[in-house]
């Protein structure tokens, strides 16, 4: 519901660090740290790591503004999701950190036609964990089956048909909706 483009994001954050020999890779690596997204790393810490690490030369409000700059609105996806959640429970399932998601929240209205979030810095899992799928399950008190999930990364989509799911890869609104007819939703 919202795009998000990390190249853009690497380069903000890679703009204000020291440029060093062998740096980009590792900067990419600090920057996808899967202890953010299941909450074990806080952004805070991310932060200091690249000043530290990297020379990153902003302070920590700056890094936060720069940390969801990357975030945008598919306006198309508002009456969609509209219109879903008109007849169906939608609810969130995303990769996240408590800074991208208090930005985001506040951001985009599309967020708000969701009857739940499932976050993984809250749930301390990550998809594609296999887990992570079984635990947002629980919480929503529902079979695998029953499940329409959406996600626009391959491994996701795979691991929610590898739990029973049926499950669509996000390419572009319209495609969503097709698929929505598709299984007659």
């Amino acid at each position: 519901m919202i795009r998000h483009d990390d190249a853009l994001l690497y380069e903000r954050i890679a703009a204000r660090c020291e440029p060093c020999e062998g740096s980009p890779l590792s900067l990419s690596r600090a920057l996808q740290d899967p202890l953010l997204g299941t909450g074990h790393l806080s952004v805070r810490a991310l932060h200091e790591r690249l000043v530290a690490s990297f020379g990153f030369s902003g302070g920590f409000p700056e890094f936060l503004e720069l940390w969801s700059s990357h975030f945008s609105e598919i306006p198309e996806m508002l009456p969609i999701v509209d219109r879903l959640s008109r007849h169906h429970r939608v609810a969130l399932f995303s990769n996240t950190n408590d800074a991208h998601w208090s930005f985001i929240s506040r951001q985009f209205p599309v967020l708000a036609y969701a009857q739940a979030s499932y976050l993984s810095y809250e749930l301390g899992l990550t998809k594609p964990d296999p887990a992570s799928f079984q635990r947002v399950l629980e919480k929503e008190g529902c079979a695998a089956r029953e499940c329409f999930f959406v996600d626009d990364k391959a491994e996701n989509v795979a691991a929610a048909r590898a739990a029973g799911m049926i499950a669509h890869g996000f390419t572009s609104p319209s495609n969503f909706e097709a698929a929505l007819s598709d299984y007659g939703i």
